[in-house]
Order: structure tokens, then C-alpha cells, then sequence
């Protein structure tokens, strides 16, 4: 009898094994998923926003143009003042004011510059976005058990189903290893004479293991 049991408690020990594999894979997919959607929605996003950011760095980078051009004029106004200056004195002031006007046009330059490659970089973007959710649309596809998304522009809904989906099967999966974590407990009660309740199936087992293998005159069957 103890051996019938204590093979019965392997069996549902090997059950419970491939439930958590199964309930391991649903995670991994349902991870996917989720950052497949994830992914999706950050980039749908940056195409509703592209054309007024795109309008924004293109006004910083006018205004920018703009400052640089005030101060180049006022760096060769300066330029030309120190050729009239007729003293050293004057001279002096106006080498001051034209170093000045060279700082200030550095400094003009180097917000343009900035301007340029924010404007370059949201540009590469944009033409970057478009083939990332191709690629989404083709990697949903992938998900092995899902219904593939028809179209890039469903793979949101897509995700949405897909979640419900996984999360259906999971709550099933769980339910199994309830029933097989209950039977495994009560049989390893009834083998130890005492409750188990609470122990996972491996758990359970390993009790009932050492118990039966402890037992004066107990042979069991080979695992």
C-alpha cells in the first residue's frame, strides 16, 4: 500500500513538474507580449508627437540661426571698431569688446550646433519607428500559440487579446496544480500519519521519501 501511494505521490510530483514548465512558458509569452505592446505604444506615440516636435526644434534652431547671425554682425562691428581705434587706450576697449563678441559668437555657434542635432536625431527617429514596428508586427507573429495580429496597426488590440488570452490559460494551469498540490498533501499525510498541508508537492514528497525509506523492513520500488 505504501508503495502504490508513494509511486502515486512521484507520479503527481512529475505532474506538478510539467505544470510549472507550462506555467513558466505562459509567463515567458506573456512577457513578450507585453513588451511587444510596450514597445508598440512608445512608438505610436512618438509618430502622434513627431510633427509638433519636429516644428518646436525647428523654431529653436531659427532662433538660434538668427542670434548667430546678431553676433557674427556684432563681432565684425567690433572687428572694425579696433581698426579705427586711434589710442592705446581706445585700442584696449576695443580689443575687450571684439574678445566679447568672439565669446558670444562661440557661444551662438555651439547652440546651433545643439539645435542641428536635436533636429538630425528626432529626424532618424522618425524614419527608424516606422521599420521597429514592422519588426514588432513580425516578432507578434512569432508568439508560438497566439493568433498573429493582422496588421501593425492592430498590434496594440492585439496585445490586449493576446494578454487575456495567456492570463485564461494561466489561471487553468494554476487551478491543476491546486488539485495536484491537495492530492499530493493528502497522500503524504495519510503515508506520515500526520498533515502536510501547506508543503509543495517536491516538499511533500521528500517527507514521504524519507519517512517510508526509514521505516524498519521497508523496501520501496525503485524511482
Amino acid at each position: 500500500m505504501d508503495d502504490r501511494a508513494l509511486g502515486e505521490l512521484r507520479h503527481l510530483a512529475s505532474r506538478d513538474s510539467e505544470l510549472a514548465a507550462r506555467a513558466g512558458e505562459l509567463r515567458r509569452l506573456d512577457e513578450e507580449v507585453a513588451a511587444i505592446r510596450t514597445r508598440t505604444e512608445e512608438g505610436d506615440a512618438f509618430l502622434a508627437a513627431y510633427p509638433d516636435e519636429e516644428a518646436r526644434r525647428l523654431s529653436e534652431l531659427a532662433a538660434g540661426e538668427q542670434d548667430l547671425a546678431d553676433r557674427r554682425r556684432e563681432l565684425r562691428e567690433a572687428e572694425e571698431a579696433l581698426t579705427r581705434a586711434a589710442d592705446a587706450e581706445g585700442r584696449t576697449h576695443a580689443e575687450a569688446a571684439r574678445d566679447r563678441a568672439v565669446d558670444h559668437v562661440a557661444v551662438a555657434q555651439a547652440r546651433v550646433d545643439r539645435s542641428e542635432s536635436a533636429v538630425a536625431e528626432l529626424r532618424r527617429d522618425a524614419a527608424r519607428v516606422p521599420t521597429e514596428l514592422s519588426e514588432l508586427h513580425e516578432r507578434a507573429g512569432s508568439v508560438p500559440g497566439i493568433t498573429p495580429p493582422r496588421e501593425p496597426s492592430s498590434l496594440v488590440d492585439w496585445a490586449s487579446h493576446a494578454h487575456a488570452e495567456l492570463f485564461v490559460a494561466s489561471r487553468q494551469l494554476d487551478a491543476q496544480r491546486e488539485r495536484v498540490i491537495r492530492e499530493a498533501n493528502e497522500l503524504a499525510s495519510m503515508l506520515l500519519g500526520e498533515p502536510t498541508y501547506g508543503a509543495t508537492v517536491a516538499q511533500a514528497l521528500a517527507r514521504a521519501e524519507a519517512h517510508c525509506l526509514s521505516s524498519p523492513g521497508h523496501v520501496s520500488e525503485s524511482r
